[in-house]
C-alpha cells in the first residue's frame, strides 16, 4: 500500500491488482455460483478501503510518499511527522486497519513501501500490538515480518512478551493464535531449518550453538528444537525435503552429547564418529 488517492483508499493500480487478486479467489470458490456479481466484489472492496483513512490524512500519506520518492531526508521526515501527527489527532481504532492493511501488503505480499522507525513506531507496531494482544495471529505474523524494526525499537519490544521479542517467538505466538495459519508455520518452519543447518555446518568438527561449540545441556536444547520442527512438518507437503536434515540433526545432536560426556577417551568428535 504505497499512497492513496483523492478520495481514500489505494492508488488506483493498486485497488485494480487487489480486486483482480480477489476475484480469482471469488472465483476459485465457486463466489459467482451464488450470486456475486463482479460489481458488488469491488464495491464491497472499495467500501472498506474508503474507511482507513481521512481525507487529510490519506493526503499526507501521499505527499510523504512523493517526498519519500525524491526529496532531501530531512524533508522525507517532515512529510512523514505531519501524516503521523495527523493519525495521533484521530482515534486509534480509525485508522489502526490502514496500519494493519499496510503491515499485511509489506510482510505478506512483498510490497516495496519504505518503513521508517517513526512510521513502525508510531503506527504500524500499535496496530499490530492491539491485535497481537486481541488474538489475531495475524497481527503476530506482520511483526514477526517486521523483526528488523524490533530490534532497533527498545521501546516497542519492551511491550511484548520476553518469549515474544524475536522473528521466531512472534512466528511461535501466531500459530497459538491460530494453528491453521499456514503462512506462519512455512515460516517458522524456514527459520528453524536455517537455524538447525547452521548447527551443523562444521560437523564433523563439532555442534554450533550460536557462535560457540554446543554444551551437553545445549544439545538437549538443541534436540528439542528438532522435536518442534518435526511436530510443525507433521501433515506438510514438504516434509519429505527436511528428512536428511532431520536424521543429521538426530544422529549429531545425540552423538555430539555423548561425545562431550565421555571425551576424555577421544582425540576430537571427528575421532569418535569414526570410532563409534
Amino acid at each position: 500500500m504505497a499512497g492513496w488517492p483523492a478520495e481514500t483508499g489505494p492508488r488506483p493500480a493498486q485497488i485494480v491488482g487487489g480486486v483482480i487478486r480477489f476475484l480469482a479467489l471469488v472465483r476459485a470458490y465457486g463466489g459467482y455460483k451464488h450470486g456475486v456479481t463482479a460489481q458488488r466484489v469491488i464495491t464491497t472492496k472499495l467500501n472498506v478501503l474508503a474507511k482507513m483513512l481521512t481525507e487529510v490524512q490519506h493526503r499526507l500519506w501521499e505527499t510523504y510518499q512523493q517526498a519519500e520518492g525524491r526529496a532531501p531526508r530531512a524533508e522525507k521526515l517532515h512529510a512523514l511527522a505531519a501524516f503521523l501527527d495527523s493519525l495521533a489527532d484521530s482515534p486509534k481504532g480509525e485508522w489502526f486497519a490502514w496500519a494493519k492493511s499496510l503491515a499485511e501488503q509489506v510482510v505478506d505480499q512483498g510490497a516495496q513501501v519504505a518503513i521508517r522507525r517513526p512510521l513502525f513506531r508510531r503506527a504500524i507496531f500499535p496496530a499490530l500490538l492491539a491485535g497481537h494482544c486481541a488474538g489475531l495471529g495475524s497481527c503476530a505474523r506482520w511483526l514477526a515480518g517486521l523483526s528488523e524494526h524490533l530490534r532497533g525499537c527498545a521501546d516497542c519490544r519492551e511491550q511484548l512478551a520476553s518469549d515474544e521479542q524475536t522473528e521466531v517467538g512472534l512466528l511461535r505466538a501466531a500459530l497459538r493464535h491460530d494453528p491453521a495459519d499456514h503462512l506462519s508455520r512455512r515460516r517458522l518452519v524456514e527459520k528453524m531449518a536455517t537455524w538447525l543447518r547452521y548447527t551443523l555446518h562444521e560437523i564433523p568438527s563439532g555442534v554450533l550453538y550460536g557462535a560457540d561449540a554446543a554444551s551437553p545441556e545445549q544439545c538437549r536444547e538443541l534436540e528439542q528444537d528438532l522435536d518442534e520442527f518435526c511436530l510443525l512438518l507433521a501433515g506438510e507437503d514438504s516434509a519429505q525435503r527436511y528428512q536428511d536434515l532431520i536424521h543429521d540433526c538426530r544422529l549429531h545432536f545425540r552423538e555430539y552429547r555423548n561425545y562431550l560426556l565421555n571425551r576424555q577417551a577421544y582425540n576430537s568428535y571427528r575421532d569418535y564418529l569414526m570410532r563409534r
